[in-house]
């Protein structure tokens, strides 16, 4: 009996070093597919912004052309003013065919002028009347010929000229294609410092075409412009930049 016990004992212990060695073989199997999940990752991102640049010429041009008068009453100079307004509408409108919609007045008013030493009240000396227009003109050559004529038609005082493009659109798709491209130079060379390369398009916002004005001359007296000796006014529009930006995200492979 006791040597049958003995040997139920042993194989009960074997049994038990069995069982313990097959849990412990299956374990290091189940730590393997676990390492092997983790490193099964999203691929990264890049977030890039791009930018275009096209130069093009202008197209139209916007005039502020005015006419001051003084006299010694305010009647007499808004008279007077109105008068040489009135020479200069006829001009830009029969002579010049400016329509209608591209003459419109920005400024008007007749005030006193005073003089004033120190010492006494302020007088009034006399009256000031005062009437602009901003004149929309496309035939840029032609730009310096009418500023002339306007200033022997009596408008004194010639604002700042400026350029512009009439329609963007026209050159929206070469400016964003320049923009683009950019990104997509830059998000490359980036991908290749990380010892990446560049995947798929994700997204790509855009936050539009824009193209400053150019101003060309400030406000100033166009008394040189009437002298009979005076050379003819040349006006040179220049060049004007449109610019485009574009945010874009590409994946990383």
């Amino acid at each position: 009996m006791k040597r049958t016990s003995k040997s139920l004992a042993s194989l009960m212990l074997a049994g038990t070093l069995l069982t313990g060695m097959s849990a412990f073989v299956a374990l290091p199997s189940h730590t393997t597919y676990a390492a092997e999940t983790a490193v099964t990752t999203a691929p990264g991102v890049i977030n890039v912004s791009g930018t275009g640049k096209l130069t093009v010429k202008p197209d139209i041009s916007y005039l502020t052309i005015g006419v001051q008068t003084t006299s010694a009453t305010a009647a007499k100079a808004q008279s007077a003013n109105a008068e040489k307004m009135a020479k200069l509408n006829t001009l830009l409108k029969g002579e010049w065919k400016i329509p209608n919609a591209d003459i419109e007045s920005v400024q008007f008013y007749v005030q006193p002028n005073y003089d004033y030493n120190g010492k006494d009240p302020q007088k009034v000396t006399g009256y000031t009347a005062y009437h602009s227009l901003q004149v929309t003109y496309r035939d840029l050559d032609k730009l310096g010929s009418l500023l002339d004529a306007a200033a022997k038609s009596g408008a004194n005082n010639i604002g700042s000229v400026s350029f512009g493009i009439e329609n963007e659109d026209t050159y929206q798709e070469q400016v964003i294609a320049k923009a683009m491209s950019n990104a997509k130079v830059r998000a490359q060379s980036i991908a290749k410092a990380a010892n990446l390369s560049l995947g798929s398009l994700l997204s790509v916002s855009d936050p539009g075409v824009s193209a400053p004005p150019v101003v060309y001359m400030e406000k100033q007296s166009a008394k040189a412009l009437d002298t009979p000796d005076a050379a003819g006014t040349n006006i040179e529009p220049g060049t004007i930049e449109l610019n485009a930006t574009l945010n874009v995200q590409y994946a990383m492979n």
